[in-house]
């Protein structure tokens, strides 16, 4: 299995799957400068791959992520350049082909919390803790305000970003934020579930689904048409169409036989 081993994270390719664990539980994930390098690292890995479909994120140890490092933020550390660095790795994962899906156990605070709505599905453990509170650190959580506003409406993502209160992975999930919410003990099993749902559905569909959902608020709907046509016809020119309505004829087939 190919492994790109960083000081902070580690990706693992398996065919069509592949895992990027974020690997610093000793500070609970926290992202320090030598995250966000890994963070800009491990996305270009993975968009190198051509054969990756699906992408699990997660954390080791306690937590998913608890945001920035705040001690490092507190010396001063943490300059606009970092939160640019940041930035890019965030949009380089949100931006991949692959469909991705956020494992999310423990603290998953301020970054950690726009680390897994930059992914495209979150699952979410019972005693997930989250929480997006940069206003309350004297920062802005870079475009995580962006993001929880095109995935939950503008109202209550000024809510969360605002206040920046702790919230569960229950109250995640009523505001479609959380996508499904699973026993602490059941999450691996069950994002690794989801994953095969989705390696089984034919990739040239799934990765311009996500695209269109994606840019729905780029682009007026006359643009979105003509992406759609084009996504189309590489959709019925696909051998994965093409496999699927091969074996949709012969079910048919086989159903008037025994008819």
């Amino acid at each position: 299995m190919p492994t790109l081993e960083l000081e902070t994270m580690r990706c693992e390719l398996d065919g069509p799957l592949a895992r990027l664990r974020l690997n610093r539980p000793q500070a609970l994930n926290a992202a320090n400068w030598a995250w966000v390098r890994d963070l800009v690292t491990a996305t270009s890995y993975l968009a190198c791959s051509s054969e990756t479909r699906v992408i699990i994120v997660s954390g080791e140890g306690r937590a998913f992520c608890s945001g920035l490092d705040v001690k490092e933020l507190a010396q001063g550390h943490l300059t606009t350049e970092w939160f640019a660095t940041w930035e890019r790795g965030v949009s380089a994962l949100a931006n991949l082909d692959a469909i991705s899906i956020a494992a999310v156990h423990g603290y998953c605070l301020g970054g950690g919390l726009q680390l897994a709505i930059a992914c495209d599905l979150v699952i979410a453990t019972t005693d997930a803790v989250l929480s997006i509170p940069a206003v309350k650190e004297g920062v802005v959580a870079d475009l995580g305000p962006m993001r929880l506003a095109r995935l939950i409406g503008a109202g209550p993502a000024k809510r969360l970003c605002l206040l920046g209160r702790q919230f569960s992975a229950a109250e995640g999930a009523a505001l479609g934020l959380i996508h499904e919410v699973v026993p602490p003990d059941e999450l691996e099993q069950r994002a690794l579930a989801v994953a095969e749902e989705l390696l089984a559905i034919p990739f040239t569909a799934l990765r311009h689904t996500k695209r269109q959902i994606d840019r729905a608020f780029d682009l007026s709907p006359a643009d979105l048409m003509t992406e759609m046509i084009a996504a189309q016809e590489e959709c019925l020119r696909s051998p994965e169409h093409a496999a699927v309505m091969a074996a949709y004829r012969e079910a048919q087939a086989r159903g008037k036989t025994r008819a």
